[in-house]
């Protein structure tokens, strides 16, 4: 299966990309994700936003499951085609 993750603001600046596509195994979760992307966040997100140990990202920024119900929970299915987005959060005045 094919999911992407995307990126907003300077996250997107950070990762040099607008999105990455990645292939995973059937049923893989949210974890394997994490795994997958790792080699590329490693070198180019600030720990910030991106934990190098654990390898997943910071509370500092947020992580949603776009066009799917259900949470970033490290066991929890993720579904062929589906688009996660990682933004710093907003604020406005």
């Amino acid at each position: 299966m094919r999911v992407s993750v995307g990126f907003l603001g300077i996250l997107r600046d950070q990762v040099g990309q607008k999105s990455l596509s990645v292939e995973l195994p059937d049923g893989a979760g949210f974890g394997e994700l994490m795994e997958a992307i790792a080699p590329i966040m490693d070198h180019t997100v600030g720990s910030w936003a991106w934990d190098r140990q654990n390898h997943r990202f910071s509370p500092r920024v947020v992580v949603s499951r776009k066009n799917a119900l259900g949470t970033v929970d490290p066991a929890v299915p993720l579904n062929d085609g589906e688009e996660i987005v990682v933004f710093p959060p907003l604020a406005g005045g």
